[in-house]
């Protein structure tokens, strides 16, 4: 596999707003594969470019970002908005929040009524059944729980 050629597509889908491709470049830049250095800045500006354009996991990784920082207010925005958006992992992680004391019960129902609605909307048999196949095979990962 070309690696250089491979980089600088996924370079252009990321310049054409593909999220998914800036969330592997900023995952490339922090880990240094693909033969990129490890550059914070970099995997720093394609995570936010990525959450903006609405991948989740990378809404959830800012989140944990700031949270290792300290930065508890930065932490609680990025995960209860990927939580809005029905990312199960992020829910875990606002609930977790909540009892702390860390967050207010209004904000907690808030957030948990949009990632309830989110995730409503992404239910369909054919989806169920898919996951169900995946289970039964073995095939199925906890990552595909939104």
């Amino acid at each position: 596999m070309n690696q250089a050629k491979c980089i600088d597509l996924m370079r252009q889908a990321a310049a054409l707003g593909n999220a998914v491709s800036q969330y592997q470049l900023a995952t490339f830049h922090r880990t240094g594969e693909m033969g990129l250095g490890q550059n914070e800045e970099e995997s720093r500006k394609y995570m936010e470019q990525a959450a903006e354009g609405g991948y989740l996991m990378a809404r959830y990784n800012l989140g944990v970002e700031e949270h290792n920082k300290g930065n508890r207010a930065g932490a609680m925005r990025h995960l209860r908005l990927s939580a809005a958006g029905g990312a199960k992992w992020s829910m875990d992680s606002v609930i977790a929040y909540f009892e702390y004391g860390l967050l207010h019960h209004d904000d907690l129902a808030e957030t948990l009524q949009s990632a309830y609605r989110a995730r409503a909307e992404l239910k369909s048999n054919g989806r169920d059944q898919y996951i169900a196949h995946l289970k039964e095979t073995g095939e199925y990962e906890a990552e595909y729980e939104m």
